[in-house]
């Protein structure tokens, strides 16, 4: 299969070592607006071609499957011209900017037969997964609640939120900076509490930096059970996380230092419960940290992981004739649950 990517910004580069990793595919062509830009990414990776212009990529190469890496605001406008063309494609998040574009891209990628994939990368993260067994063998009962949060330092040197020179397009959604990483919560609580009924939301500035928000928190009422989502940028030290509340165990995976800690009924006196599921959280954190310093020793795709399983699934869907790993369905619920949490959010002036 013939790939293509548009858009040479930081997270391509995770993208095309996954695509230099994954046997009987050629990268074709890569293409962004600056020329500089697109010749360097194409020469590192190597790609056969260059564009700096989409359409012309997508009539010469006819990719079967195209990356779109670009910045948010053009993600309909880019996916929806590969669909037309004929190409699969592989959206980053938000794979547009407003529900109504969203379900527009999943109608023409139904229509033309092709699959649209928004990146839900941290789904195929190793500690997700693992929870997510837990739950179908039944260990954890029935999901009561779940709580994903992130406490993240969006404005330290570096980060692409504190360059003032060049605004990041994030900045311009409902609720700012944390608008790019609600696709990331939205999805891992859909994913363990199925669609929501309804959902509510807190957006607070609480420090003093250029953001409209910096603080959030939303609680959904869902199928499954409810859900509590939240965002910190003033929370320290950081933090990714998802606790699953069942009636017969809780499990929380993390995902900055990946691991997953499991607090079980034991057949033990109740008292010595606490000790005993203490004891094995501590065994576990030990492993974790031992495993993420080896993992950053040994390169690969680290805390992408979850980005490369969910490549590599959407590739062998394509070659298969199967399903993709993350559903239409699913794609449309998640933000359907993002647009109901961001309906009162402060946008910037």
């Amino acid at each position: 299969m013939r790939a293509a990517l548009i858009g040479a910004g930081r997270i391509a580069r995770h993208h095309l070592a996954c695509i230099r990793a994954l046997p009987g595919v050629e990268l074709a062509a890569v293409c962004d607006l600056s020329p500089v830009a697109a010749e360097v990414t194409a020469e590192r990776s190597g790609a056969r071609r260059w564009f700096t212009d989409h359409r012309a990529m997508l009539a010469e190469v006819a990719p079967d499957v195209v990356h779109v890496t670009a910045p948010p605001h053009v993600h309909y406008a880019l996916a929806s011209d590969a669909l037309a063309a004929g190409s699969h494609v592989i959206v980053e998040k938000p794979a547009a900017a407003d529900l109504d574009d969203v379900r527009r891209l999943l109608e023409l990628a139904a229509d033309s037969g092709r699959h649209l994939v928004e990146n839900h990368n941290y789904l195929f993260n190793a500690p997700v997964l693992a929870l997510r067994d837990l739950l179908r063998a039944g260990q954890l009962g029935d999901v009561v609640h779940v709580e994903v949060a992130m406490c993240l330092d969006i404005l330290v040197e570096g980060s692409p939120f504190a360059d003032r020179n060049l605004p990041h397009p994030a900045l311009g959604l409902p609720g700012g900076a944390i608008a790019d990483f609600l696709p990331h919560l939205a999805s891992l609580a859909h994913v363990f509490v199925a669609s929501h009924h309804t959902a509510h939301a807190v957006w607070r500035r609480h420090g003093a930096g250029p953001l409209v928000a910096d603080e959030f928190r939303g609680l959904v009422d869902a199928e499954h059970g409810t859900a509590m989502l939240s965002f910190s940028a003033n929370g320290r030290p950081d933090l990714f996380s998802v606790r699953v509340s069942g009636t017969r165990g809780r499990a929380t995976a993390g995902l900055f230092e990946p691991r997953l800690v499991v607090e079980r009924l034991r057949d033990v006196p109740r008292p010595l419960l606490p000790t005993i599921n203490g004891l094995s959280e501590g065994r576990t954190a030990v492993g974790a940290a031992v495993g993420s310093l080896a993992r950053k020793f040994r390169g690969g795709p680290g805390g992408y992981e979850g980005l490369w399983l969910l490549i590599e699934r959407t590739y062998a869907a394509i070659a298969e004739g199967a399903d993709p790993p993350v559903s239409p369905a699913d794609i449309e619920a998640v933000h359907h649950l993002i647009a109901d949490l961001t309906i009162n959010a402060p946008e910037a002036a």
